[in-house]
């Protein structure tokens, strides 16, 4: 761990939208929000059964309205976002980012952006990446670095042991 504590990591590359797509399932951006709007599926389509007499009576457009809602909500709206995210977000401009002791820094063009460490939120690492989510104001960030972009061997599991070390997944 020792060694780990003064490691600087730096990778240059861009994103794909395949992996912008994976960075935001693991950072679990829209886990709540699924929750939630199934269960106001599930509300709408109860509203749509009533008991009559002759048992329970299905009313189709309640029934219709539930059902578009819960292909909106669940299906379309968080794909939109991913992909309204990965354009404004500018994933896939080649950027630099180096992660150190004092946190993660991300350099696009001219500009660069700097996240210290009490920022960064949850840390996720999958097969391809690995995922810092911050918090700032009311916004989430995701600074996603692929592993395909380390070139020496072992950094990218040494990154992985600093980044749990440094930010774990805290919720």
């Amino acid at each position: 761990m020792s060694e780990t504590r003064e490691a600087s990591f730096g990778a240059t590359g861009s994103l794909t939208r395949d992996e912008y797509d994976e960075a935001a399932k693991a950072a679990g951006l829209f886990r709540r929000g699924r929750a939630v709007a199934a269960l106001g599926t599930v509300f709408l389509a109860a509203a749509s059964v009533a008991p009559s007499p002759d048992g329970l009576t299905v009313h189709p457009v309640p029934l219709g309205i539930a059902v578009a809602y819960g292909l909106v909500v669940l299906l379309v709206l968080p794909r939109w976002v991913v992909a309204r995210g990965f354009r404004t977000g500018r994933a896939s401009e080649e950027k630099r980012v180096v992660v150190d002791g004092a946190g993660i820094e991300v350099f696009r063009g001219g500009e660069s952006q700097r996240i210290v460490w009490d920022e960064v939120r949850w840390y996720h690492e999958t097969p391809r990446l690995h995922v810092f989510v911050s918090r700032s104001r009311r916004r989430r960030c995701l600074v996603v670095l692929p592993k395909r972009l380390f070139a020496a061997p072992g950094e990218s599991d040494l990154l992985a042991v600093f980044a749990h070390a440094r930010a774990g997944d805290r919720s």
